[in-house]
């Protein structure tokens, strides 16, 4: 009994420095990598900070250049957005007045 106790101490033993000299590697390995720092809140705007961006980009819709029916749309809809605020927009008329900043083709 005593035969086969000792070899597998042995094998014990050295598994053990093995595991050991791994994780000691290991641990150097992610210690040297180089680490990634994300800017605070990088992924977050705030709804009233969004919404004063809305405001500017849609308060520069350049109305001359635009058909009469867009033109009142348009006119409809800051007036609703400057007595009220962006909150009272639909996700259609948020959507109508983006695709009116956009730069048109042939324009």
């Amino acid at each position: 009994m005593i035969e086969s106790l000792m070899p597998m101490l042995a094998g014990l033993a050295v598994g053990g420095l093995g595991i050991a000299a791994w994780f000691a590697t290991r641990r150097r390995r992610d210690a040297a990598a180089p680490r990634r720092v994300e800017a605070p809140n990088s992924h977050y705007a705030s709804s009233g900070a969004v919404g004063r961006d809305d405001r500017e980009r849609w308060g520069g819709i350049d109305l001359a250049s635009l058909h009469p029916i867009n033109q009142d749309e348009v006119r409809r809809l800051l007036s609703m957005v400057e007595a009220d605020g962006v909150a009272v927009l639909t996700g259609k008329d948020r959507v109508f007045l983006d695709n009116m900043t956009r730069p048109r083709r042939g324009a």
